[in-house]
């Protein structure tokens, strides 16, 4: 799963970048700015369950490795 979720976020931080690139061109209208801006806060929400996830199965990984029995 976490090879799975490493490519996830390599490509929603490729999005991102993407993302703040068109977002910081002058020419970008009212209306293309918010929705721009609401699919960055998508991603960046996307990203850090990702992130926690991947700690998540680190920790659940270390304590099944330790011997620790539930």
């Amino acid at each position: 799963m976490e090879t799975t979720l490493r490519v996830h976020i390599r490509n929603l931080e490729q999005r991102l970048q993407t993302l703040t690139e068109q977002l910081m061109a002058n020419r970008v209208s009212r209306e293309e700015r918010n929705r721009l801006e609401a699919e960055i806060r998508a991603a960046n929400l996307a990203l850090s369950h990702y992130r926690t996830a991947i700690e998540l199965e680190r920790s659940v990984l270390k304590q099944g490795a330790s011997g620790v029995a539930y």
